[in-house]
C-alpha cells in the first residue's frame, strides 16, 4: 500500500501531501474497518457496555481523522478533483452511516443496557442519545420501506451538496467589474484596496489593478457585498448587486430553484416512513424544543416585542433618508446604506475608523488573554508543529494551569474566494477520548472568511467580525475544554442542536466588556486602544434597530419551520409562493417578486438546520441569561471565579448532561426569555 496520508493514525496527518487519489482509498479502508468492527459486535458474547463501545468509538475515530479531515479539507481547499472525489465518495459514507445506524444487533444490545442499573450517568446518556439515532436513522423500518428510506438518504446526502456546490459556484461566477470614478463614490479606501485586488486575483490578469485607479471588482461574497451595499453612493448599482444576491443559486449553470421542492419532498417521505407527520417534528423530536408547536410559541413570544418596533424603525430610517436628501421610498438596496449613515451620525461612530483598532493579530491576543483569565488555559502558536494547508493557517496548543497540554486547534482566518467557501464555522478534527493506549486530546478547525493583509497591514476586522471570531472561538471552547473522556458526548457532540449555539454566542457578549475592549484593540498605526469615547459610542449603538434585526432572524426561523411543517411539496404551490408570504406577514418590508433567497438559504438544504433555524435564537436565550452572571463582574478574581464555574458546568461536560440541566447548574434557575430582550435592548 503507498503513502496515503489520510489512514496515519494521527490527528496531524501531513496535509499538504493528501490529493483527491487518497480519499478513494481512504474510505474504502473504512468501510472494511466498519465490516470488521460490526462482526465482532455481532459474534461478541460480551454485553457490557464498553464490549459494545469500544468497537463503535474505532470507528468513529478512524471517521474523524479521515473523512471528517476531507469534509474540512473540500470547504477550505476546494478544487475540481477534490469536489469530484468527494463526491464519489459521499454515498459509500451514507451508507456507512445507515450501517451502522440499522445494525440490529447494536440495537439490541442497547436495549439491553438501558434496562441496567450498573451505567453510569454519562453511559446512560450516550446509549439514550444512541439508541435515539438509531430509531431515526430506521432501524426498525422492514423490506420495502427500509429500501426506500435508505434511497432517499443517499439522495439526500447528494442533493445537499449539490446545493452546497451550486451556491458556492454561483457566489464565484458573480462580477460586477467597476472602472470609472464615479462608481466607486462613497466606497472607503479598504473597500477599493480589497477590490482592486480581487480583480487581479479573480480575472487571472496582469493588468495592474490598484486602488486609486482600478478596476475594482465586487462580488458576492459576504465581505464584498455588505460594504458596498453600506457604502456606495451609486443607488443603480446597489439595486444590481441586490437583486443578484436575491437570485443567487437560482438560474443555471448553478441553479438549486429546483433542488428544494426535492429536498422538501424527500425529507417529509422519510419522516412519514418514520411515523412522523412532517419533517419539523422528526427533526424537533431530538432538540431541547421538542416539537414544531413550543418552536412556534417561543418565535411568537419575540415577535410581538419585536415587529412594531421594526416597523417604527424602518419609518425614522426612511425620514432621515428623506432629510438628508433621498426622494421616494426606501427599498432594499437602501436599507443597509442609510441606516449606515444614521448609525454613523447618531453616534459620532465610523465604521471605517472603528475597523482600524482592530488589527487581527491584537483582537487573537487580547481573546487569548481573557480566555487565561475565565478559565486558567493558556494558548501558544506553534506552526512549526505540524503541517498545514495553507500558509494562512496558525496551530495552536492549550495548557491548562499545571501547564499540561489539554487541546490543540487551527486557525484558517483569510477569505480565499477561489478555494475556500464563504462563511465561518468550527470542524472537529479529534474527540477528546480515553483509550488503553492514554487520553486522546481534542483538536479542532476554527474556519473564518477575513479580510487578508493588504499591503503592509494586518488583516484589520471591522466589529462585526469581531464578535464573529468571538463566536467561533466559543465553538472551539466548547470542543477543547470537555473533560469527557467517550467521544461520544465530548465537547459539542451529543449537544441537543437548539443549545449548540449557546457557547458561541455567550463568547459574544464580552465584545462589549471595557476590559476585554482594551485587551483585544490596539489602533494600526498609533497602537493605542479604543479611546473611552469610542466604546461607549460603541455600546450604545450596540442595540440600534435591533428589532428589525431581530426580527430578519425570526422571519427566517418561521420560513424554514413552515417549509417543514405545513408546506406540501405536492401541492400546487411552491416553496418561493410559500416563502412569499411569510415574508411579507411575518417581515416589515414585502420581498420582491423575484426574491428567491431559498436558493442560497445553505443553513436549512445543506447544513444542520433543518427544521433548526431557529435554533439561534433559542440559545441566545441561554447565552444572554448565562452572561448576567458576568456584566457585572468588576474585577479579575470575580470574572475567574464567574469563569470556572461556567467552564466546570457548560463547557466541562459537554453533551454528556442534557443542556437544561446544565443550565440549571449554573444559574440555578430556568432560562428566561426576557434575558435575550433585555440584551437587545427591547426591554427594560
Amino acid at each position: 500500500m503507498s503513502y496515503n496520508p489520510l489512514l496515519q493514525n494521527t490527528p496531524f496527518p501531513d496535509v499538504k501531501a493528501i490529493n483527491p487519489n487518497h480519499i478513494e482509498e481512504a474510505v474504502d479502508q473504512l468501510v472494511k474497518l466498519v465490516k470488521e468492527q460490526l462482526e465482532q459486535i455481532e459474534n461478541s458474547p460480551d454485553d457490557s457496555f464498553e464490549a459494545l463501545y469500544t468497537p463503535l468509538d474505532i470507528i468513529d475515530l478512524q471517521m474523524e481523522r479521515s473523512w471528517c479531515l476531507i469534509c474540512c479539507l473540500q470547504r477550505v481547499n476546494d478544487s475540481d478533483p477534490l469536489r469530484i472525489a468527494f463526491d464519489k465518495a459521499l454515498p459509500k459514507m451514507t451508507e456507512v452511516e445507515l450501517q451502522l445506524d440499522q445494525n440490529e444487533a447494536i440495537y439490541r444490545k442497547l436495549h439491553s443496557l438501558a434496562e441496567r442499573k450498573d451505567l453510569t450517568d454519562v453511559q446512560r446518556r450516550i446509549v439514550d442519545l444512541r439508541l435515539r439515532e438509531m430509531d431515526l436513522g430506521g432501524v426498525s423500518l422492514q423490506g420495502k420501506a427500509k429500501e426506500r428510506f435508505n434511497a432517499i438518504s443517499l439522495e439526500l446526502a447528494e442533493l445537499s451538496k449539490q446545493f452546497e456546490d451550486n451556491n458556492l459556484d454561483a457566489v464565484k461566477s458573480y462580477q460586477l467589474v467597476l472602472d470609472k470614478q464615479e462608481e466607486i463614490a462613497g466606497l472607503p479606501p479598504d473597500t477599493l484596496r480589497l477590490a482592486a485586488q480581487a480583480y487581479q486575483q479573480s480575472l487571472n490578469t496582469k493588468e495592474d489593478a490598484n486602488t486609486e485607479t482600478g478596476p475594482w471588482l465586487i462580488t458576492l461574497e459576504i465581505g464584498s457585498y455588505i460594504s458596498f451595499m453600506e457604502y456606495s453612493t451609486r443607488r443603480d448599482l446597489r439595486e444590481r448587486l441586490y437583486r443578484a444576491h436575491i437570485t443567487c443559486a437560482a438560474h443555471p449553470p448553478y441553479d438549486n430553484s429546483k433542488l428544494i421542492a426535492k429536498i422538501l419532498h424527500l425529507r417529509k417521505e422519510k419522516a412519514n416512513l418514520l411515523g412522523f407527520p412532517n419533517f419539523a417534528a422528526m427533526s424537533l423530536s431530538t432538540k431541547m424544543a421538542g416539537n414544531p408547536e413550543t418552536v412556534t410559541e417561543f418565535l411568537d413570544e419575540l415577535q410581538d416585542v419585536c415587529y412594531h418596533k421594526a416597523k417604527e424603525e424602518y419609518a425614522e430610517l426612511g425620514s432621515y433618508a428623506q432629510q438628508h436628501g433621498f426622494d421616494g421610498t426606501l427599498q432594499h438596496w437602501d436599507i443597509s446604506y442609510w441606516r449606515r449613515r444614521m448609525k454613523e451620525k447618531r453616534f459620532d461612530l465610523n465604521k471605517e475608523k472603528l475597523r482600524r483598532y482592530f488589527p487581527l493579530p491584537k483582537v487573537l491576543e487580547g481573546m487569548f488573554t481573557l480566555a487565561n483569565k475565565l478559565f486558567s488555559i493558556k494558548i501558544q502558536r506553534d506552526d512549526m508543529a505540524v503541517t498545514r494547508w495553507h500558509e494562512d493557517v496558525s496551530f495552536y496548543k492549550v495548557y491548562n494551569e499545571a501547564n499540561e497540554q489539554i487541546a490543540a486547534f487551527f486557525l484558517d482566518p483569510y477569505s480565499r474566494p477561489k478555494t475556500k467557501r464563504y462563511g465561518a464555522f468550527v470542524n472537529l478534527a479529534n474527540s477528546r477520548r480515553r483509550l488503553a493506549e492514554g487520553l486522546e486530546l481534542p483538536v479542532c478547525h476554527v474556519v473564518c472568511n477575513f479580510t487578508p493583509p493588504l499591503a503592509n497591514q494586518p488583516s484589520m476586522l471591522d466589529f462585526s467580525e469581531v464578535t464573529t471570531l468571538f463566536h467561533e472561538f466559543g465553538h472551539c471552547l466548547h470542543n477543547i475544554l470537555t473533560r469527557v473522556d467517550y467521544a461520544e458526548v465530548a465537547g459539542i457532540r451529543g449537544v441537543e442542536w437548539d443549545a449548540v449555539e449557546f457557547p458561541s454566542q455567550f463568547m459574544e457578549n464580552f465584545c462589549y466588556l471595557e476590559s476585554v475592549v482594551k485587551d483585544i484593540s490596539a489602533h494600526v498605526d498609533s497602537g493605542e486602544s479604543l479611546p473611552t469615547s469610542m466604546l461607549k459610542q460603541l455600546q450604545e449603538s450596540k442595540n440600534f434597530h435591533a428589532a428589525d434585526r431581530l426580527l430578519f432572524q425570526l422571519t427566517y426561523s418561521y420560513l424554514d419551520l413552515q417549509l417543514h411543517e405545513t408546506f406540501d411539496p405536492e401541492d400546487k404551490d411552491d416553496p418561493f409562493t410559500l416563502m412569499q408570504r411569510v415574508m411579507t406577514e411575518k417581515g416589515v418590508l414585502p420581498p420582491l417578486a423575484e426574491d428567491r433567497c431559498l436558493c442560497s438559504f445553505t443553513h436549512i438544504f445543506s447544513a444542520c438546520y433543518a427544521a433548526g433555524y431557529y435554533s439561534y435564537k433559542w440559545a441566545e436565550v441561554l447565552s444572554a441569561d448565562a452572561f448576567s452572571l458576568f456584566k457585572d463582574s468588576i474585577s479579575d478574581q470575580q470574572l475567574r471565579s464567574n469563569g470556572h464555574h461556567y467552564r466546570d458546568t457548560i463547557l466541562a461536560s459537554g453533551g454528556s448532561v442534557h443542556p437544561m440541566e446544565l443550565f440549571k447548574r449554573l444559574c440555578r434557575r430556568s432560562p428566561r426569555t426576557v434575558a435575550l430582550l433585555e440584551n437587545y435592548g427591547l426591554v427594560k
